[in-house]
């Protein structure tokens, strides 16, 4: 059986009828299952064999995998300009427009090419000012001295040598740990993008720094060291870092065992990450009068009774993805999921768990959750808590759409008109 494609857009569901390509498809090897069962296991897509072929129900991940003879290709709701406004201010990168849109349709961009689009724009600004360059250890047998010499080294000469002396001295060069994954990420990118001449781009970037860089192999020291190698005259190189660290955090998954990573033919994001880091940064910036936490734990609401916990386990912690605090006060507990609650219906499990925010008597006896709505109609929603005896109300779930369209549309407004973006904000996060 010949390869297929199969184009889905994410929280969807596809059956194998008969006009389908998934008809009569079915997982070829063991390597496809082993990959189909992590994917499934972790919820980033789920695939099942029917009698009939298979069925792919995908989540908040978007991007592009391979598995076996099948390419599935998840496509996220909002595409194209809205969707690279909003990663652009999410992640802090620079408003670059040196990649001429007229080369490129961005509207008509897969999700993991805008990522690589800015990674290619911001490569090319850094080349373009001048590469960094940082004094790095060398150690040389040189026949003039040069810096110091390494006393240590000398003494354990056996014999003269050859009118050398060991030197340790410090070079100023642009073969440094931010150039290197800045160069390493270009390849990566290489690897990930299928379009031609977005290769042929990063390629002549590669070729460009090539000359006196050496790559490293992308890892997660290796980024986290690059990162901390961030220094008032290399700020500019921090948009680049983080690019490449979604590109390569985006190929494979993390294992249960924590050590374990499982690399993937292809490219998965999780936009539910996405639109937490893009409220965290409306919150903080637009919410002046308010302190915003990201993954506010709350540390006593459970607790083992004392004398009745002989296996010594700690007690669940629940944490909801934000809390609003004004003074030494929590005004409001919030959680964040990228699944629109307008078109479907709120999950049980979602409903539970933020009845325990709204019932925990932090905060106004509520609980909210933001999610993404691309309909205008869409207005907030209330699920009020009452007690299974006698009715009364004591606490309340909100639902809250927040109309990315419309946040990507005020984001381009000139500083003097960002109130209106600021108003929005308030409304959404603080309307109870």
């Amino acid at each position: 059986m010949g390869g297929i494609t199969i184009d889905i857009k994410e929280w969807d569901e596809l059956l194998p009828e008969q006009n389908s390509p998934l008809y009569q498809y079915f997982l070829q090897d063991e390597a496809s299952k082993h990959t189909v069962k992590i994917l499934n296991d972790k919820n980033i897509l789920n695939i099942v064999e029917l009698k009939d072929g298979i069925k792919i129900t995908s989540n908040s991940y978007v991007g592009k995998i391979k598995i076996g003879e099948l390419q599935i290709n998840i496509r996220p709701k909002i595409e194209g300009m809205p969707l690279y406004q909003l990663l652009k201010y999410a992640y802090g990168l620079r408003d670059l427009a040196l990649f001429a849109e007229a080369l490129h349709n961005i509207d008509a961009f897969p999700f993991h090419d805008l990522l690589i689009y800015q990674l290619y724009a911001e490569a090319e600004d850094l080349i373009y000012r001048g590469l960094n360059k940082k004094y790095m250890r060398e150690e040389k047998e040189l026949e003039t001295p040069k810096g110091r010499v390494n006393i240590r080294k000398l003494a354990t000469r056996s014999q003269v040598q050859d009118a050398t002396l060991p030197c340790i001295y410090f070079k100023r060069t642009e073969d440094n740990i931010l150039n290197r994954v800045l160069l390493s990420g270009l390849y990566l990118a290489i690897q990930l993008t299928e379009d031609l001449h977005m290769k042929i781009q990063l390629f002549r970037l590669c070729k460009i720094m090539e000359d006196g860089i050496k790559p490293v192999e992308l890892n997660r020291t290796v980024l986290k060291k690059a990162v901390n190698s961030i220094d008032r005259l290399s700020d500019r190189y921090a948009s680049a870092l983080e690019l490449i660290n979604i590109l390569f955090e985006s190929q494979g998954i993390q294992l249960e065992d924590g050590s374990s990573y499982m690399k993937l033919n292809g490219f998965v994001f999780d936009m539910n990450m996405f639109f937490q880091a893009l409220l965290s940064k409306l919150m903080k910036e637009y919410l002046t009068d308010y302190s915003v936490r990201d993954e506010f734990t709350l540390y006593e609401l459970f607790s083992y009774t004392p004398g009745f916990n002989p296996r010594r386990r700690n007690a669940p912690k629940p944490r909801p993805d934000f809390a609003v605090i004004k003074g030494n006060k929590v005004i409001t507990l919030l959680d964040a999921k990228y699944r629109d609650l307008w078109e479907t219906s709120l999950p049980s499990e979602m409903l539970y768990q933020l009845s325990i925010y709204a019932v925990s008597g932090i905060g106004n006896n509520s609980a909210k959750i933001l999610y993404p709505s691309m309909a205008s109609t869409s207005k907030l929603q209330k699920i009020d808590i009452r007690h299974p005896a006698i009715g009364n109300k004591y606490a309340e779930v909100i639902l809250q759409p927040v109309l990315l369209t419309q946040v990507a549309q005020m984001l381009k407004l000139p500083v003097k008109e960002r109130y209106k973006l600021q108003e929005y904000v308030k409304e959404i996060v603080l309307n109870f």
